[in-house]
């Protein structure tokens, strides 16, 4: 009975060991998020390898090593067994068990491409995962680990993109996640300037561009980088397209397609960079897109504006087989995954003034023939959606010595790397900047049959109206008339409300959203004509004059006797 209880009491000691040791040996991995990446995680780890932890000189390492519980490692021998690396080389060509395989690989070290090309592979022959986790996976043995995002968590999800990754774990580690998820801007061309508000005069050509970089394209064997534009109705395209990336100039239809259409009364505009994969080894050159459009009569004058987007299509799964659409293979399939990054639009708002000529003694009566000239400095509106990084003590976001952010907290070890330490806190919130662009305005016309004159695409700023001509039988306008126009936007709605004034006499918008304007003329005085006032006084006068002459003359005669 006592060498049962003695027993019992090893056994229990024993699981006790095993128990903490296990514990002991279950590691951690953190994952950093790349900035750019704006999509919520959830990644699976993988074991790939598995065997005895050795330290040898302070270094880590793995021996004995076997397949790992997350692959089919006779499947994934057989597939390596026939693939080519670099240029033609079948290196794991006489490999015949796992040890083999990794000894090959260790090959591998600070070669980006094969390595890659190596997790690829593997994440054909997965089976059951070690782990999950956001932004860290735990409880994993040491070994070798495959980390990919689980299927279908970034699909059609706005600036985020798949990752997997190979890495080594054999004590807790930390892992900068490098999913690539390009980004896309768009500016206003005048000149060499480049601006956010476009000319606002009805008629005048708007040079946009476009502009983005080449993404890292590992892991891909076809990658989709489609642009999608939305004009509004106010805005003509001039299907003038020009595309550069690096150094190259592209050639429409054997580079590049465009296709237009109608969403409603709005103009949408795709263009498509067909076989995008042969610029992979051209990371990071920049790529700029041009085209120009036409504000036209049907420009919006209220305080909605004129509105103009862009957003980027691209593929952000390199774990998956991509084959494109059957009709448009350089364009993803309806059930692929692909990414989008967040629209970028602009709205330029302008407004107007329509005279009324009347007659200043009776304003029901107008008047035509009359001619006037506006001129005076005009301020284009533009409201620009961003997102920006404010300091926040109650913030989640840290800045890194880069420039960038990350949710992730810093800690004794890695505190080198952020801004202060990290002992700033950033919120992220979404700002509305609001830009401007000052033109000189000058135009002139005739009022119409009805007597009216419209001055469009006018906006903040003081103009002053000049009358050339006026009309038949009134008096010109001796002092001209100043009119100021002030715009206040509202950052939240991304709208514009007008305001005008002319002195301090107060204007009202006419249905047509243009502040309305009397300008009042004087008949030109009324001289006397036959049949009229004036005449009786003459006769009246001639009658007192011939009658004095009788008198005198009576008088004289009178004198004379």
């Amino acid at each position: 009975m006592k060498h049962v209880k003695r027993f019992s009491t090893l056994l229990i000691a024993l699981i006790m060991v095993l128990a903490m040791s296990s514990t002991a040996f279950a590691y951690t991995i953190t994952l950093e998020q790349n900035e750019d990446d704006k999509g919520t995680h959830t990644y699976v780890a993988y074991q790939v390898f598995s065997g005895d932890l050795f330290e040898d000189d302070g270094k880590k390492v793995l021996s004995n090593i076997i397949w790992g519980t997350g692959v089919d490692g006779e499947a994934l021998a057989e597939e390596l067994e026939n693939t080519e690396f670099g240029e033609g080389e079948k290196p794991f060509a006489a490999c015949g068990s796992a040890a083999e395989v990794a000894e090959v690989l260790q090959q591998f070290d600070n070669d980006a491409e094969n390595t890659q090309k190596f997790a690829d592979i593997v994440a054909k022959h997965l089976t059951t995962p070690a782990g999950t986790g956001s932004d860290k996976i735990e409880g994993l043995d040491e070994g070798y680990y495959l980390v990919k995002d689980a299927d279908g968590s970034q699909d059609g999800k706005e600036d985020a993109a798949y990752t997997r990754f190979i890495l080594e774990v054999v004590s807790d580690v930390t892992a900068d996640v490098k999913s690539e998820v390009p980004s896309v801007d768009k500016k206003i061309k005048d000149g060499e300037q480049e601006l956010s508000a476009a000319s606002a005069s009805i008629g005048d050509t708007v040079s946009y561009e476009i502009t983005s970089t080449v993404p890292d394209m590992t892991g891909y064997e076809k990658y989709f980088f489609v642009l999608n534009d939305t004009m509004d109705k106010g805005l003509t395209f001039n299907d003038d397209v020009a595309i550069k990336i690096g150094d190259k100039t592209l050639t429409k239809d054997t580079d590049f397609y465009v296709e237009t259409g109608k969403d409603g009364d709005k103009t949408t505009i795709k263009i498509v960079l067909k076989d995008f994969i042969q610029y992979k080894d051209q990371k990071d050159d920049a790529i700029t897109v041009s085209y120009s459009a036409t504000l036209n009569e049907d420009a919006d004058l209220s305080e909605t504006g004129n509105a103009n987007e862009v957003q980027l299509t691209y593929s952000n799964n390199p774990n998956y087989d991509y084959n494109g659409d059957p009709d448009h293979p350089d364009e993803p399939g309806p059930d692929e995954p692909t990414g989008e990054t967040p629209r970028v639009q602009t709205k330029t708002f302008t407004t107007g003034i329509e005279l009324i000529k009347v007659d200043s003694a009776n304003e029901s009566k107008t008047l035509t023939g009359a001619k006037f000239k506006i001129e005076g400095e005009g301020v284009v509106v533009t409201l620009i959606n961003k997102e920006i990084y404010k300091e926040d003590t109650n913030g989640t976001w840290y800045m890194l010595k880069d420039g960038t952010y990350t949710e992730t907290a810093p800690t004794d070890a890695t505190k080198d790397k952020y801004d202060d330490e990290g002992k700033k806190k950033f919120a992220k919130v979404t700002e509305v900047v609001k830009d401007t662009k000052t033109e000189p305005v000058i135009a002139e016309g005739y009022v119409d049959e009805k007597g009216h004159l419209k001055f469009e695409g006018l906006n903040e700023g003081t103009y002053t109206i000049h009358e050339l001509v006026a009309p038949n039988g009134y008096n010109l306008l001796k002092e001209p008339v100043t009119v100021e126009i002030t715009a206040e936007t509202d950052d939240d709605k991304l709208t514009c409300e007008w305001t005008a004034k002319m002195g301090d006499t107060e204007l009202s918008a006419n249905d047509n959203h243009l502040f309305e304007v009397k300008i009042k003329n004087k008949g030109g005085a009324e001289l006397p004509s036959t049949g009229g006032i004036g005449t009786h006084i003459f006769y009246a006068l001639g009658s007192i004059l011939v009658i004095g002459a009788g008198i005198i003359l009576v008088s004289r005669k009178r004198a004379g006797k």
